[in-house]
């Protein structure tokens, strides 16, 4: 009998195995729905890479703000029909953690510790920072922004454009930023001259259409302008935070072995360097991937200390300042 069981084990190891290769190779699931909050270009670019690897999965791509996204997962919770939500910012899986698995898994292993998710729930697929961006035909050179501060001149007022921290993860994490280096006085200060719009692809692409003087943006949505020669980028002196990127298995989804392996992939070396090379303006997390020789190292930037904890635990009470604040500046 015991050799009769130790056949049965090893029978059974030998298909485990077997099934654990077909898994690498090709999707147990025909199908995943990613809600998506980063362009659609980014998103086509590496869903097409996974289906060469995984077969010819069926991939359905529902595109929005963070915000509106978030609050899809939130209404479907009951019956998800997502299985990821790309994009927004490191915080919004430990802060819905009834919406959101946990991600823990070897991938991890190849990214910077710096944007590993103390809650566990993120897969840090890239890293942000907010910059100013301003058109060069109607700012002069001699008085381009150098600090978020310098956005507070009266002079400004009106001709700077920065999205809503309520419907925006980007926008919400200037705000924080802001809130760190300057308190609720700076946050007020800078929107009294602040034409606030609902998304966070608004800011850049007045800027680079000439439609505003100025904006509040991504990184990676300022360097989409710099080849029209129309626009530049300032990385302000008084402090920037460097932030992972968001995306998160959503809980009780129809489809969660993709799910996974989406993520797993998006983290790989290969992924990390297609980001690198060919999404000028985003930055890797995988500790073995250069930055594009195109961008400015995170040692020449003042970075600060982000306040993740407060970010999340705050948040409600941090928006409802800011909704105060718009009130008393429009």
């Amino acid at each position: 009998m015991k050799y009769i069981a130790k056949i049965v084990l090893v029978g059974l190891t030998i298909v485990v195995s077997f099934v654990s290769a077909i898994v690498e190779t090709k999707a147990a699931e025909k199908r995943m729905v990613i809600y998506a909050s980063h362009p659609t270009k980014l998103v086509d670019y590496f869903v097409e890479r996974f289906k060469e690897k995984y077969g010819n999965i069926e991939v359905d791509l529902i595109t929005g703000g963070t915000g509106e996204l978030l609050g899809r997962v939130q209404a479907e919770k009951n019956r998800p029909q997502g299985d990821i939500m790309f994009g927004g910012g490191s915080y919004t899986g430990g802060s819905a953690p009834e919406l959101f698995l946990p991600y823990d898994s070897p991938a991890l292993d190849g990214i910077s510790p710096a944007f590993h998710d103390p809650k566990g729930y993120n897969a840090p697929f890239d890293a942000f920072t907010m910059v100013i961006v301003y058109n060069k035909n109607l700012v002069p050179e001699d008085e381009v922004p150098q600090r978020w501060s310098d956005l507070t001149d009266p002079k400004w007022k009106g001709r700077v454009v920065h999205a809503n921290a309520a419907a925006s993860s980007s926008a919400y994490a200037a705000m924080v930023t802001w809130i760190e280096i300057g308190g609720w006085d700076l946050v007020e200060a800078l929107a009294k001259n602040q034409i606030i719009v609902n998304s966070s692809s608004i800011p850049f692409t007045q800027v680079g259409q000439g439609e505003n003087a100025l904006g509040v943006t991504y990184e990676e949505g300022a360097f989409k302008w710099v080849p029209s020669g129309n626009v530049g980028i300032v990385y302000p002196k008084d402090g920037m935070a460097l932030l992972p990127g968001g995306l998160f298995l959503i809980r009780d989804s129809p489809n969660p072995i993709n799910a996974r392996l989406f993520a797993d992939f998006v983290l790989a070396h290969p992924q990390q360097s297609a980001l690198a090379t060919e999404f000028l303006g985003r930055r890797p997390t995988h500790k073995d991937v250069k930055l594009n020789p195109a961008m400015v190292r995170v040692d020449e930037l003042n970075l600060i200390k982000y306040p993740m904890e407060d970010a999340i635990s705050k948040k409600k009470e941090i928006l409802a300042k800011w909704k105060k604040v718009m009130m008393r500046t429009r």
